[in-house]
């Protein structure tokens, strides 16, 4: 599915690529909605995943036939500005066409390339990583505490995440768990 919605969401590749192999897909769009993804991004994680006979290229594609992620247009001016991007900052180009599909559209995207979060700073592009997600849809009541933690396990075991990141994460979600729960 391709079009003109403007998604409150854009993913980068990696980003993408770990939902689907996590087979979370499904709870990222209970938390944001259509998921968007740029044209580059569709690319590399499923032209080039089928090509490489890839599974989650298979599950990111039976997403977009469902309707939950929707492969964005960019303008001739979200191009020009990927471009500059890749130009300038030696980003890949999923992650450029992502950024500036954001930054008039006032999408958040997911990001998980520190230069890429470094640069939505810079632009005033709001952003998120896959570390943080299950927490933001657990404190929106979009998903449950135990989806919520069993989500953060394995995002952490998929991106080797520090193990203190991870800690204080669990530590969040259990304290508004507990607060909504008149423990606290």
């Amino acid at each position: 599915m391709t079009g003109n919605l403007t998604p409150s969401v854009i993913s980068d590749a990696s980003s993408l690529i770990i939902i689907a192999k996590l087979e979370a897909i499904d709870i990222l769009y209970q938390v944001y909605g259509t998921i968007g993804i740029p044209p580059a991004v569709f690319r590399e994680s499923v032209q080039v995943g089928f090509k490489r006979g890839k599974s989650d290229a298979f599950a990111i594609d039976a997403a977009i036939r469902s309707g939950q992620i929707v492969v964005v247009n960019l303008s001739s001016a979200q191009v020009a500005f990927a471009q500059h991007l890749y130009t300038a900052n030696l980003l890949g180009w999923g992650e450029c066409e992502s950024l500036a599909y954001a930054k008039n559209t006032n999408a958040q995207v997911l990001i998980e390339e520190r230069k890429g979060r470094s640069i939505a700073r810079a632009e005033g592009i709001y952003y998120t990583v896959l570390q943080v997600f299950p927490l933001q849809g657990f404190i929106q009541h979009k998903i449950s505490y135990d989806t919520c933690v069993n989500l953060l396990d394995r995002i952490a075991v998929m991106m080797n995440t520090d193990l203190a990141i991870l800690q204080v994460l669990q530590s969040s979600a259990e304290t508004i768990w507990l607060e909504r729960q008149g423990g606290y």
